[in-house]
């Protein structure tokens, strides 16, 4: 079955993890700063939109240099993983916290839309590529996947840490 992303070449298909980040952003923006407050158990911290926006904005800036970094300028197997594992990190962050908290707290979670309609498709569909064009191995995505449950923790604490200190 031929999907209308199987003609773009895979250098160009990396840049769509920025775009589809930058659009679950987009989404989760607006709302966090309220859903963090009706929460019944402390999973997120209290957060400003301000705060939140600040955190979010440096986040998206790295994910289009880091893809920048490693589709442009590496343009290899590195660059490929470090691009992969954005990836991964986003399809991990579908899960937890996106589907997993709408589902334990029955209530929209900020992102779950684009998490699940956006994020979780096409990181399948962009690992079934980068495996059958050889472009990473499955022992490197099975490492990918394992680093980014820890890889988010770090990078949404030192992001929204930032925000907070240019919130000032």
């Amino acid at each position: 079955m031929k999907f209308p992303l199987d003609s773009i070449s895979f250098d160009r298909l990396l840049w769509l993890v920025p775009v589809f980040f930058m659009l679950h952003n987009m989404e989760e923006a607006p709302f966090m700063e309220a859903w963090s407050k009706r929460l019944p158990l402390k999973i997120h911290p209290n957060v400003t939109t301000h705060q939140f926006v600040i955190a979010v904005t440096f986040l998206t800036l790295d994910v289009f240099l880091a893809t920048y970094f490693g589709v442009e300028y590496l343009h290899n197997s590195t660059g490929y993983l470090l691009v992969m594992g954005i990836q991964a990190i986003l399809f991990f962050n579908a899960f937890i916290p996106h589907i997993g908290s709408t589902i334990r707290f029955r209530m929209y979670s900020p992102g779950v839309v684009t998490a699940t309609l956006i994020t979780l498709p096409f990181s399948f569909y962009l690992f079934h590529r980068a495996l059958i064009e050889n472009m990473i191995t499955w022992k490197q995505l099975w490492t990918l996947l394992a680093i980014a449950p820890i890889a988010m923790v770090f990078f949404a604490y030192v992001s929204l840490r930032i925000g907070k200190a240019l919130d000032k």
